[in-house]
This record gives C-alpha cells, sequence and structure tokens, in this order.
C-alpha cells in the first residue's frame, strides 16, 4: 500500500463491534494534516486494542472521510470566494492596464492650461487677438441677460407698485386683496430670480464647453502647421481659425457668438489685403506715425537687407527711431537684418527677445557697420533723469512727470513724450482689438528710459486726485538685496475689480490678465469678511458684494466660478460660522478679474475700532503673515491689501479722535509686512526666471481720507521703510 498523505485536519469518530460480545464501541481518532496516514491509524489501533484484521477497513474508511470532507471544502470556496475572485480579477487588469502603456486607460491630462498659454504667447498674434474678440462677445451675451433681467425685473417692481398704491386709494382691503398682491410680487420676482438665474448658469456652462473645444481645436491645428511649415513661410493666424471654424460647423452646432465670429473672419477674408478692423496691425497702425511701420511690402532675403534699405534711404530713419526708443546701434542693426528690413517686426525682436539679439552680437555676427549721423540717443537722458544709483530708496511720484513737462515745452519731438501720449490714446481709443503687442511695446520702450506710470505696477485705477498716489522702490537684505515696489494709494476693492466700461481699456486689461494667467506674474488681493459674513458669503449677499458681481459679469473659462469653489472650500473643511476665526483665510482662483488672479479672503472678528485694536499677537496679523507665505512661495508678484485692514463699510475717518488708533493699526501692518519681507530676504533662493524681478505690495486707504490723512501715512511708511 503506498503511503498516503493527510490532506486536511479532521476528527472522525468511528463504531467498532468487538467479539466475543459484539458490543459496539465510540473511538475518536484525530488526524492533523501532513501526516502519514498508515502511521495514524497504526498507532490509533495499537492504542484501543482494535483486532489487526480490521487494518485494512479502517484505513480506506478513514481515507474515504477525508477526500469527502476535502471535495466540500473546496465546492464551498468556490461558492463563497465567486465575488471575491472577480474582484481580484478587476484589480489585477486595472494594475496590469496602468502600467503597460499599450493598454494604459487613465484619464487623459487636462492640456487646456498648456494649450491655451502656447496660443497666448504665440508669434502668431491674431490668434490672441481673436481670443479676445470671442471673450467679449460671450461677454456682451451674458450683459445682455444680465440686462433683460434686470428691465424685467423693474417692470414688476413698477406694476405692481402701481397696483399698491390702486388699493391704498380706493381703501378696500377687506378681502385681502392688497395681501394677494404683494405675495404675487414676491412669487414673480422668485420666479424670474430661479429662471434668470438657471439661464445664466446654462450659457456659462455653454459658453466654457465651446470656448475650451475652440482653444483645443486651434492649439492642434497651430501645433500640426507649426510643424509643418518651412523656415520662409510665415504662419497666417486668419486662416487657422477658419481652418478650426469650419471643421466645428461640420461637426457640431455653434453658438450665436462662435458664428459672429466666423462671419467676421470671412467677411474679413474677402479683403484680405487690408488690415483686419480690430487687429493689432491695425492697431499700430493707428497709434504709430507712418516713419515707424513700413509698408507690408514683399520682405527681402537677409542677404541683400542692408543694400536694399541704403537704396530705399531708409536705413538711417530705422535704426535713429530705434536707438530713440533707448536700444544701442548694434542691436538697431541686427534687429533690422533679423527682421528683414521689417521695423515692426525688429521692434518686436527687441522687445520679445532681446537676449537673442544680444547673443547674435556677442557672436560677432552683428551687421557691418552703417554710418549715420550723430543724434543723441535718449538712453543719455533717461540717464539724467533717473536718480542717482547710491540712493537706497526712491519715489516715482513727481520727478519724471517735471522731466515731461519740461520736454513738452520745447517744440522738439521727445520719443518719452509720444510714448505716453500713444499709450494714452490707445487707452482711450474705441478700437475693439487687442492692445497686447503694442501696448508691451510701449511699456517696454518707456521702461528703456527709466520712465515709470504711476499705476503701472499691476493696478489700473484712475485716481481724481493724481496726488493721492505715490510709489516707492526699496532695497532690504545684507548680503543678497532684495527689491520690493511699494505703493500707497486712497482706493478700495471695488475700484480695483471694477470693469471699464470702455471698450479698449476693459480689452487691454483683459489682454494683460491672460497673457500674464499661467506665469510666476500673478497678481493678488485681500478681502476681509467676518465670521458672520459666511453663511452668505458664497451667495454673494454678505461681504464684497462688488466682488461677486464682478465674477458674474462674465465667463469663468479657467477654474470653477467662484461659488462652486467656497463650496468646495466649506466641503472640505465643513466650514461654518462658528468654526471661523480670526486669521482663517482661503483663496480663489479668477481669470475673469480685471488685473486680477488669485484672491485672499481673510477672516476678521470686528466690532469696532476701539474694541478691535491690534497688537503684533493677534490672530489676523498671523493670517496677514500666512498670506505674505503663500505669496512669496507660488510667485505672486503683486497684492493689494487694505492698509488698516477693517471692512470697506466702515466710516473710518469720520471721528478725528480715532486718528491715532488708526495710525497705531497701520504702523503694525507696516512692520509685519516689512518684518515678512526681511525674513525672506534672508531665505536661501532657488535660481529662476523671475529672479532678479520685484515684488510690488500696494497699501489702499479708504476713499474717505483727505489729502492731509494720506499724507500722515505716507511719513509712517517711508519712516518704517526708510524710503523718501
Amino acid at each position: 500500500m503506498s503511503p498516503t498523505k493527510v490532506l486536511k485536519n479532521l476528527s472522525i469518530e468511528l463504531i467498532f463491534s468487538p467479539p466475543p460480545n459484539n458490543n459496539p464501541i465510540t473511538l475518536t481518532i484525530v488526524i492533523k494534516k501532513g501526516q502519514l496516514l498508515l502511521d495514524v491509524v497504526r498507532h490509533f489501533m495499537m492504542e484501543n486494542n482494535i483486532p489487526c484484521y480490521l487494518e485494512v477497513s479502517t484505513l480506506s474508511t478513514i481515507e474515504a472521510l477525508m477526500m469527502a470532507s476535502l471535495r466540500k471544502d473546496m465546492e464551498k470556496d468556490v461558492e463563497i470566494n465567486e465575488t471575491k475572485a472577480y474582484k481580484i480579477r478587476s484589480e489585477l487588469v486595472a494594475k496590469y492596464q496602468r502600467h503597460t502603456i499599450r493598454y494604459n486607460d487613465a484619464p487623459a491630462e487636462d492640456i487646456f492650461p498648456k494649450a491655451y498659454h502656447t496660443l497666448v504667447h504665440s508669434p502668431v498674434s491674431s490668434i490672441f487677438d481673436t481670443f479676445l474678440q470671442l471673450e467679449s462677445i460671450y461677454k456682451q451675451a451674458i450683459k445682455d441677460l444680465i440686462n433683460a433681467r434686470d428691465r424685467e425685473m423693474s417692470l414688476i417692481n413698477d406694476r405692481h407698485k402701481v397696483e399698491v398704491d390702486d388699493f391704498e386709494e380706493s381703501g378696500s382691503q377687506a378681502d385681502g386683496g392688497l395681501t394677494k398682491v404683494i405675495e404675487r410680487q414676491v412669487e414673480e420676482i422668485e420666479f424670474l430670480q430661479a429662471t434668470s438665474t438657471s439661464a445664466l448658469e446654462e450659457i456659462q456652462r455653454s459658453q466654457k464647453q465651446e470656448y475650451c473645444n475652440f482653444v483645443l481645436r486651434l492649439h492642434e491645428a497651430h501645433q500640426r502647421l507649426l510643424s509643418e511649415q518651412q523656415q520662409t513661410i510665415r504662419l497666417d493666424g486668419r486662416e487657422i481659425v477658419l481652418e478650426v471654424l469650419n471643421e466645428m460647423k461640420n461637426k457640431c452646432n455653434l453658438s450665436n457668438e462662435l458664428l459672429r465670429l466666423d462671419n467676421q473672419y470671412t467677411n474679413g477674408s474677402k479683403s484680405a489685403s487690408r488690415s483686419r478692423h480690430g487687429s493689432i496691425s491695425s492697431l499700430a497702425e493707428v497709434m504709430l506715425p507712418s516713419p515707424l511701420i513700413s509698408p507690408p511690402s514683399s520682405m527681402p532675403s537677409s542677404s541683400n537687407v542692408d543694400e536694399k534699405l541704403i537704396v530705399n534711404g531708409n536705413i538711417n530713419e530705422e535704426i535713429i527711431k530705434i536707438k530713440e526708443m533707448g536700444f544701442t546701434d548694434e542691436q538697431s542693426k541686427v534687429a533690422l537684418e533679423m527682421a528683414n528690413g521689417n521695423m515692426q517686426e525688429a521692434i518686436m525682436l527687441l522687445l520679445d527677445n532681446k537676449k537673442k539679439v544680444d547673443a547674435i552680437i556677442a557672436n560677432g555676427s552683428a551687421l557691418n557697420s552703417i554710418p549715420i549721423p550723430r543724434r543723441p540717443s535718449m538712453v543719455s537722458q533717461s540717464q539724467q533723469l533717473s536718480p542717482p544709483p547710491h540712493r537706497r530708496s526712491k519715489s516715482h511720484s513727481k520727478q519724471l512727470q517735471l522731466a515731461i513737462q519740461k520736454q513738452e515745452k520745447k517744440g522738439t519731438w521727445s520719443p518719452i513724450t509720444f510714448l505716453q501720449q500713444q499709450k494714452n490714446n490707445m487707452m482711450t481709443s474705441q478700437n475693439n482689438s487687442s492692445v497686447r503687442k503694442l501696448g508691451g511695446w510701449i511699456n517696454k520702450a518707456m521702461e528703456n528710459f527709466g520712465f515709470e506710470e504711476e499705476n503701472g505696477n499691476g493696478n489700473h485705477m484712475q485716481l481724481e486726485d493724481p496726488r493721492l498716489v505715490e510709489s516707492f522702490t526699496i532695497s532690504l537684505g545684507n548680503q543678497v538685496k532684495v527689491t520690493h515696489n511699494l505703493r500707497l494709494l486712497v482706493s478700495d476693492m471695488d475700484d480695483l475689480l471694477k470693469s471699464s466700461n470702455d471698450i479698449a481699456r476693459d480689452m487691454a486689461y483683459r489682454a494683460q490678465t491672460a497673457a500674464s494667467l499661467y506665469s510666476q506674474d500673478l497678481t493678488a488681493i485681500i478681502l476681509l469678511l467676518t465670521p458672520k459674513d459666511w453663511p452668505l458669503y458664497k451667495l454673494g449677499k454678505s461681504a464684497n458684494k462688488g466682488f461677486f458681481e464682478r465674477c458674474k459679469e462674465s465667463t469663468e473659462f479657467h477654474f470653477n466660478n467662484v461659488e462652486n469653489q467656497l463650496e468646495a472650500i466649506e466641503n472640505d473643511y465643513s466650514l461654518d460660522g462658528t468654526s471661523l476665526q480670526e486669521g482663517d483665510f482661503f483663496i480663489t482662483r479668477h481669470s475673469n478679474l480685471p488685473l486680477v488672479h488669485v484672491v485672499f479672503h481673510l477672516v476678521i472678528d470686528f466690532e469696532s475700532i476701539q474694541k478691535s485694536e491690534l497688537t503684533h499677537r493677534s490672530r489676523v496679523i498671523s493670517g496677514l503673515r500666512n498670506i505674505l507665505r503663500t505669496v512669496n512661495r507660488f510667485d505672486i508678484s503683486k497684492i493689494s491689501l487694505p492698509f488698516l485692514l477693517l471692512p470697506s463699510h466702515v466710516d473710518v475717518f469720520s471721528d478725528q479722535n480715532l486718528e491715532k488708533v488708526l495710525y497705531r493699526r497701520g504702523e503694525l501692518v507696516l512692520k509685519c509686512t516689512k518684518g515678512f519681507m526681511i525674513e525672506n530676504s534672508r531665505l536661501p533662493k532657488h535660481v529662476t526666471e523671475k529672479e532678479n524681478d520685484t515684488k510690488t505690495v500696494s497699501f489702499l486707504l479708504p476713499k474717505t481720507a483727505n489729502e492731509q490723512q494720506f499724507h500722515d501715512f505716507r511719513h509712517l511708511l517711508t519712516s518704517t521703510f526708510g524710503a523718501s
């Protein structure tokens, strides 16, 4: 008999009837997995004096029982583990797909931000111009919907006011007619609000979906044509846009807004020889005089560019004009050569990619010197206008304005005056066009002169009294100097967030916001709210109502709308009015606010100015420090904050007895800001492209501040930071 091993642990009861009495006896045998069955049975029979002739029958009986028990266990395991086996199989397939490229089914990466950033900074400027036009059309559609709702609301209120007046004049209120009229008015208003809100959400959802689809298709076509094009052929943005629009029309139904854009491009293609109205090129022709823009003729090759320019007699004029914008002789010549003699492209090249020009000059690839008449460069003039280099800080409020006024009195042409005039014309022009490129040209050209406009540090507010805004530049740090710009102005957050009624100005704001959206040049503001404001805050019915109104004026194409962002924050942290504490803050992201990308919502516990006096240990000061750390961590270059950290609805300067309290409050905010700046200047920096760029902090005084109060707080700022 072959040895058989025990396959499972068993306890078996056996009944024997041994002779001579044949009385039945019950014996229990215990077998363990891994033992030899024959040895276990023989040991069992010897212990219990069982006759040896029963060995075979006992062994066969135990083996049969063991196999039957094992078979039942296997059938039971199959039934129980059916669901578990399916789960294990699914997990195995998922892991295989996740780690095998061929079968990978992971969700595709959202390439919309990358596609948008690529197209916005594409050398084909008409693509960015298209985005601005489409966003403007979308915004107008929402504005029309909101205006229709407001008109309907006004009609309902006027109609019910007449009905209520009629009831009051007649005096017949016994039958409850007046109550029914009021109830009907409430029902109509609630119904109108519900339907308009639903319609607004639907149009914003469809606009966002269509806009994202348009950007992705445009990016795909742009990249495909960019890889196929020859070096001598330039991409035509109009053709790319028309190709994508025709493709979308064949595959899906376009909205009225996108069809309107398609009609503009289709009608514009019939007159391709003219610059499209509203484009950057047409805007440039309006703003710049004819000598600064070369005619749209065929570009000469680089081999004979010098000869043709000299023959035409334009080289001297063009080089002089470029030099007067602050560039050197060699830079002007090399840029003209690289642009094949096109002055507009040469200026763009110097402003957008100056390092490339300097690299060519350094490698000895510059043009041979061409004799030109001597004319004083504005670089030396800008150096005369700038303050001495040994000064630790400087104020930009009045010095350059006086220099410009002196130049305007002269009869000669001045590039600084010209650029300032053209920029003002651009901002007040009614041209519905993108001004990103041309605005960048003028800004950078003015920077080459050492000129900085007062409101050029990220804020676009137009103050009635220009004396109530002033900017300073300070340098902090012992070994490594870190530069910061400080601005003091009389304003509130509603002014900073207010959209302009001027089409060109509003488009300029949106162009600058879009150009720096996915970059290290973000702009932030700080809004204040109290714990009591939180329950209705996300609905826009408590604090900062103007902020929520600005958010609803246009579609948020890049992030969730502000209500969804605040709702997500509430769900993640289980926030309510009691759990919020002073010093807490939360962040929302935006792409549809003028020149603002990030909003910090800081919680303050405010009762009155006397009861809410700040100290260096106050939680709101700790919250401000944490916000400044976040600003530095995520490369936010500009931030605006309330100087006194008081809600906007508080009448701050009505009581003269509180001026000392307000002065101490402002001093604490300044010291907190300076302390963080000094601490930040001591930290080791990682080398980035933005390492040498300065950060701008704007301190906003309430609009009720008069000129004397402004100068008092100006003195406080200069004494705290050592500015002048």
